[in-house]
């Protein structure tokens, strides 16, 4: 597991550690106990202001969820997310309403797609055929890069994509171009209206939801309120931002979405898929979603 992914983990489970402590009557449900236990192992080996960031976070943001009419908290695992789910902490209230808080640590996307998975998984087309034709095309792409790479691109016997940047950068804007424009094509000359509803539930949650992310340096946080989100049935406009080769997806329930194309690894193989992936973020200068900003 990542060290980003560690500590958000350990960033929920004090949070969970703080609401508890102040209501000693809440349930915890399902696995919670035990993942509480695993992840506050971690907290307490981060750095000392890294725990008080935390901590500090926690006790602010308490004050906003009427923590004395808690029932039971649930932590959703991350399988919960490749369903939709972007919940990482689930409240349930006394009255039985529920409140989904989706928790960030100092970053704001949404989802971490990889492009291989956009016919079934994203768009949950089930037309073999058609996937199969996406996964060609795709594979045409990276064995177009791959026919370019040199020995010299190798260090202890792994290639890597920094040594190939450094002897030619457009190898991998034209990579994460290329990608960017088959996955533009396939949205918009195979996507109907169901797919476009499922892709940005995919995309941005499935489930009504709270997104809370934590900015410890500027002791920001910022509370976004997706409970209220129209689905999308139809892609507006999808181009390739001129300036930073991002994918800009418009989509007809005034949502916008930024997804800048990354590694997900800093080797590669030759021969093989490429490890890939999107950081999808809600352009939030645009998005009909309430959003306020706390300090602690």
């Amino acid at each position: 597991m990542s060290k980003s992914n560690d500590n958000g983990r350990a960033l929920e489970a004090r949070l969970v550690e703080v609401i508890t402590q102040q209501n000693l009557n809440i349930h915890l449900i399902g696995s919670t106990k035990n993942d509480q236990i695993r992840d506050l192992v971690h907290f307490y080996e981060l750095p000392v202001g890294q725990q008080k960031d935390f901590s500090e976070f926690s006790i602010r943001y308490i004050q906003e969820i009427s923590v004395q009419d808690i029932d039971s908290i649930e932590r959703l695992k991350d399988t919960a997310a490749k369903q939709g789910d972007v919940t990482d902490i689930r409240i349930i209230y006394k009255d039985k309403s529920v409140r989904n808080i989706s928790l960030k640590h100092n970053h704001d996307a949404c989802k971490h797609q990889r492009p291989a998975a956009l016919i079934k998984n994203q768009l949950g087309i089930l037309d073999k055929e058609l996937d199969a034709q996406y996964r060609k095309d795709l594979n045409t792409i990276y064995e177009r890069f791959h026919s370019k790479v040199l020995l010299s691109d190798k260090e202890n016997d792994n290639y890597l994509f920094r040594l190939v940047k450094e002897r030619d950068p457009s190898l991998i804007t034209n990579l994460y171009s290329d990608v960017c424009n088959l996955v533009k094509k396939y949205l918009l000359e195979y996507a109907d209206e169901a797919a476009i509803k499922k892709y940005f539930k995919f995309l941005v949650g499935n489930t009504t939801f709270e997104k809370v992310a934590v900015y410890p340096k500027t002791r920001t946080i910022m509370i976004k309120d997706f409970t209220s989100v129209a689905d999308a049935t139809a892609v507006i406009d999808a181009y390739i931002h001129p300036d930073n080769g991002h994918l800009i997806v418009k989509f007809n329930n005034n949502f916008i979405l930024d997804m800048r194309l990354h590694t997900a690894s800093s080797r590669f193989s030759l021969g093989k898929s490429l490890s890939l992936k999107f950081d999808s973020v809600v352009d939030m200068d645009n998005a009909p979603v309430p959003q306020r900003s706390i300090s602690f």
